[in-house]
């Protein structure tokens, strides 16, 4: 890395993040007027608008004055991402009670959010990081000995991310215990199993990932395995917690099981759904906090700090840190007994960022030629179907009025594409002025 490669890193980040923005910020303003107007959506929305200016006026970087000068907007904004979950978390928690049950628009328009938010949050530390190792030369020096391009560490252990999210768990969850009662904490046995399918070391599995984005994901799932099989076994006499490690040519793979009880029908039916979970009130705990830390020992420090209460968020963040890359997560669950969840991830590093958009809805992938009228077929009055469904693909800014179901599959948020049309959030005058 040198500094002509960094400045050229610096304009397509820049240009990059401002796109990204434009798009979440169409997304807003597509919201149904009263959700749009609820004061912690719109919250938010000035912090996306406050970025996006904030982007669009800075110039073009010509040297490394210019690019230390990005690198600080690109912490501040960084920082101030921390305030964007909570506030939205509440927002569409305030919001559901206008959806019907069968209306899942809230839930895709909170996953397109958190996506987007992890793609720009690995642009920004990624340029930093790709920075701070040209201040200091480390690449000419180490030639990237250290393992790390950026934020990417090419050489990450399976055995040592699970002891570290197993550490991160008996850590918090002993604080929290010791503060309750003053007693020996006697956590449940985590066994962690490596499965060697290459000929490589037994007792590991090397790949390439971003580590701090793995051990969310193993944290989340071992701090649930954890907590239920404390909270089913009150008699500290704990079945162990078993971690089974895998790997093929292509992924690496993770079992986490516990005996903590499982799940009700209801209970996992409701499992990614934000929309149906809120209107139980799941997500009220997120009333006691302003902002949600960035690392994982942050977010490990407020688990401790809030005690027995949860977020809940976790788990559907841990499905799309793992999606992120292309890898996946499943959760199967046996009521009265226990749950194993499925963690795959890609392990070669090649695979390009997932942000869940469908090519054959998205279109900038429509084939033009198609869309030419066809020789001798009525135009004009007659509309034709994909004309009457694109009307049709909107938020519904009334939904518990009439019985009229809305045919929205994809969200599009291309700003090549129309418009959608009704009373929507961009016409409040609170956000024109």
């Amino acid at each position: 890395m040198n500094m002509e490669r960094l400045v050229t890193s610096a304009n397509w980040v820049r240009n990059e993040l401002l796109i990204r923005l434009a798009h979440r910020i169409r997304d807003f303003q597509q919201l149904p007027f009263i959700v749009g107007t609820n004061p912690h959506i719109e919250y938010v929305y000035q912090l996306y608008w406050g970025a996006f200016e904030s982007f669009r006026k800075f110039p073009p970087i010509q040297k490394e004055s210019d690019n230390m000068k990005f690198c600080e907007l690109l912490r501040d904004l960084l920082e101030d991402g921390q305030l964007v979950l909570p506030r939205l978390a509440r927002g569409l928690s305030e919001s559901t009670a206008y959806y019907p049950p069968d209306q899942n628009d809230l839930d895709l328009f909170l996953n397109r959010m958190l996506r987007s938010r992890i793609s720009r949050r690995v642009l920004a530390e990624q340029h930093l990081a790709l920075t701070e190792a040209c201040e200091h030369q480390w690449d000419q020096t180490l030639g990237y000995g250290d393992g790390y391009v950026g934020i990417i560490f090419v050489h990450c252990s399976a055995q040592q991310i699970v002891n570290r999210a197993k550490s991160l768990v008996y850590q918090h969850i002993e604080r929290y215990n010791e503060e309750m009662t003053n007693e020996k904490f006697l956590p449940p046995e985590i066994e962690v199993t490596i499965h060697q399918n290459r000929q490589e070391n037994k007792n590991e599995i090397l790949f390439a990932y971003v580590p701090e984005q793995l051990e969310h994901i193993l944290y989340e799932l071992l701090d649930n395995a954890v907590r239920f099989t404390m909270k089913k076994y009150s008699n500290a006499n704990y079945p162990p917690i078993k971690v089974t490690v895998s790997a093929n040519d292509s992924d690496v793979y993770f079992r986490i099981s516990d005996q903590g009880g499982g799940m009700t029908k209801d209970r996992y039916e409701r499992l990614w759904s934000y929309q149906a979970r809120a209107q139980l009130g799941d997500f009220s705990d997120f009333k006691a906090i302003d902002k949600i830390p960035a690392s994982i020992d942050g977010r490990a420090n407020l688990a401790s700090q809030m005690g027995s209460r949860h977020l809940g968020i976790g788990l559907t963040m841990s499905r799309i840190y793992a999606e992120y890359w292309g890898g996946e997560l499943q959760v199967i669950t046996m009521d009265g007994h226990g749950t194993d969840a499925y963690v795959r991830i890609p392990r070669l590093g090649t695979n390009t960022e997932n942000l869940g958009i469908n090519p054959q809805n998205h279109p900038v992938f429509l084939d033009k030629k198609k869309s030419k009228p066809i020789p001798g077929k009525k135009t004009g009055k007659h509309k034709s179907k994909d004309s009457e469904q694109t009307q049709e693909i909107r938020l519904q800014s009334d939904p518990l009025h009439g019985t009229h179901k809305s045919q929205q599959q994809h969200l599009d948020t291309s700003l090549t594409s129309k418009s959608f049309t009704g009373s929507s959030w961009s016409e409040s005058h609170i956000i024109q002025s």
